[in-house]
């Protein structure tokens, strides 16, 4: 599986204001690689190019989480702290992706009333 985090510097973003996608190969639950992905322009189109399976972020809007549903990405919002710590978490089963593609915190399908993550 692949996981990708979006981030600035070491720490994790709201996905649209992301620099870089940091993306970790993942191996029945651990990390065998990693490699840092700069965004030019728009982030939901280097995360296509990357091939990630999921993706956590701090935010999303309506429109993002829109666009990965349709290319099948996973994601969560509404994580924070280093980009390894989410994928450490992640891996670990703190952090949950919702199959429906709901946000793990709040619940909504839309964009999240929680900004506190971004």
């Amino acid at each position: 599986m692949r996981i990708a985090v979006s981030a600035v510097g070491e720490d994790v973003s709201a996905f649209g204001a992301c620099e870089t996608i940091r993306l970790y190969e993942d191996d029945h639950g651990r990390v065998t690689g990693q490699r840092v992905v700069p965004v030019e322009g728009a982030p939901v189109r280097a995360l296509e190019r990357s091939g990630a399976d999921v993706l956590l972020c701090g935010a999303l809007t309506g429109e993002e989480r829109r666009m990965l549903a349709e290319d099948g990405v996973l994601f969560t919002s509404d994580v924070h702290g280093s980009a390894n710590a989410a994928v450490r978490r992640y891996l670990g089963t703190a952090i949950v992706c919702d199959p429906s593609n709901n946000c793990n915190y709040c619940g909504h399908k839309t964009e999240c009333d929680l900004t506190h993550g971004a």
